[in-house]
């Protein structure tokens, strides 16, 4: 109930949309179609008519301008609008209808351009190619897929029995010769995008060789494809060159010159690819002209066109397209499964990698504190130490200190004795006549008292002094000096 509420509610928010758009479009607006009628406004709101996906498009011109315009996805139609004071009218681009019947419209991707495309009407009226940008891929691919979508659940185009006529000959012949025209325009915008491929391999190599990552010799880049061929280049051949080359591009890991290895791969895999994208550019150039021109070739009669129509719109070229786009849709998977793979892969690696770093950390902080542990250890034993050696230096001062007093005190008698024995010499080896048989003021006694006058001193010959008996005194010992 709810999913059928929204899609009420989708459905009348669109006609409220188309709605504006008509009321903002002017009276008179009109567009003339290949086929010679007239579309109005008024057509946009005929029965069965129902908007399924606006947006604003970037149609290219032939000059390479890009013009806004307003594209109106309908039931059967596609119609691009553009502004002028605020008011709607239909666009007017090379002189190309703005109003593209869904019945026979191919879409196609624009090689080398992501949100590009090719809008190829093949109508009855004569062919015509249009390019429109978006402003993003996801944009581009949702337009493609709502056209897509259109072209299939179209309902057949009506159209009046006519005869074959000089003027339908006329309009095949144009048909013919635009379709060269636009042949010729192809291969000149591959020939561009070739001389522009070959330019970057050339600017590549010389600045490989001034880096001095790889030698003169073997700088000598160029396409492998020519755009000019006789026949289309085999694209398979250089995606499977290109593959071999990434497996090399591996192994050059464990080269010795890794610099100089991985340089050399990377030119030879930009080459490569630079020429497979050269390849499928001429490719889809082959193939838009040739089934263009295989459509216009078995194209019948407009009265068998009539007849069969239904068999037309179920034809080859019609599976060939559904195939086509499943197939695409079958490599996007894949590529999207091995790319989910290769995330799955890249993250288990990074996973182990992570843990295997935090095991490194933790080893590393274990020892880093054992370590820590074993510096306070050391700076406990030295501190300990230090302050022995610092005891020991000021006991050693201390002992210096007192040795050099002791040397002092030994110094000072040693100059005593010295002083006392020349004195000895000097009264021993002095004459003898020459002193006097008594000093009565230098005697000096033994026992600290002085006599004077009264004692009489003698020395004999040794030079030591003898005691002289006073008259009716004891004996005193006298120093003769």
């Amino acid at each position: 109930v709810i999913a059928g509420v929204d899609l009420r509610v989708s459905e009348y928010e669109r006609h409220q949309r188309l709605q504006e758009v008509i009321n903002r479009m002017e009276n008179r607006s009109a567009a003339k179609l290949k086929s010679g009628h007239t579309f109005r406004k008024q057509d946009m709101m005929g029965p069965g008519q129902v908007l399924k996906h606006q947006g604003v498009l970037l149609w290219k011109t032939a000059t390479g301008r890009l013009k806004d315009v307003l594209a109106l996805l309908l039931t059967d139609t596609l119609i691009f609008l553009q502004e002028k004071d605020q008011k709607y009218t239909f666009a007017t681009v090379d002189q190309k209808p703005p109003v593209i019947a869904l019945q026979k419209l191919i879409v196609r991707e624009v090689a080398n351009e992501e949100r590009g495309m090719f809008l190829i009407s093949a109508s009855v009226a004569g062919p015509e190619m249009y390019e429109v940008h978006t402003s993003s891929k996801e944009e581009r691919n949702t337009w493609m897929r709502l056209i897509r979508e259109a072209v299939e659940s179209c309902p057949e185009e009506e159209e009046e029995h006519a005869s074959e006529s000089d003027e339908e000959k006329r309009a095949a012949e144009a048909r013919f010769q635009k379709i060269q025209k636009l042949q010729e325009s192809l291969m000149s915008q591959d020939q561009q995008i070739c001389s522009s491929l070959a330019e970057k391999l050339q600017i590549y190599a010389q600045l490989s060789v001034l880096s001095g990552r790889t030698e003169a010799s073997l700088a000598e880049p160029g396409l492998l494809v020519q755009p000019h061929s006789e026949e289309p280049p085999q694209a398979a051949v250089l995606l499977a060159a290109a593959l071999q080359e990434g497996k090399t591009f591996t192994c050059t890991v464990h080269c010795k010159d890794l610099l100089i290895c991985v340089a050399q791969s990377v030119q030879n895999l930009t080459q490569l690819l630079y020429s497979l994208q050269a390849a499928v550019t001429i490719q889809d150039s082959c193939y838009e002209v040739q089934r263009l021109l295989l459509r216009e070739n078995g194209r019948p009669s407009p009265h068998a066109q009539r007849l069969h129509l239904p068999s037309i719109r179920g034809s080859n070229l019609q599976d060939q397209e559904k195939q086509r786009n499943l197939e695409k849709q079958k490599e996007e998977v894949a590529v999207a499964q091995r790319l989910h793979e290769r995330l799955r892969q890249e993250k288990e690696r990074w996973e182990r990698e992570s843990q295997a770093r935090e095991s490194q950390q933790g080893e590393q902080e274990i020892w880093l504190e054992q370590r820590e542990k074993q510096c306070q250890v050391a700076a406990e034993r030295l501190r300990r130490e230090r302050e022995a050696l610092d005891e020991q230096l000021e006991e050693y001062q201390q002992n210096l200190e007192r040795l050099r007093e002791g040397q002092r005190s030994v110094e000072r008698e040693r100059e005593h004795l010295d002083n006392q024995q020349k004195l000895l010499q000097t009264c021993r080896h002095g004459p003898q006549g020459s002193l006097p048989t008594v000093i009565p003021h230098m005697v000096i006694p033994l026992d600290g008292q002085q006599v004077l006058g009264k004692h009489k001193g003698c020395i004999n010959s040794s030079g030591l002094t003898k005691a002289c008996r006073g008259s009716g005194g004891p004996n005193v010992p006298l120093l003769m000096f």
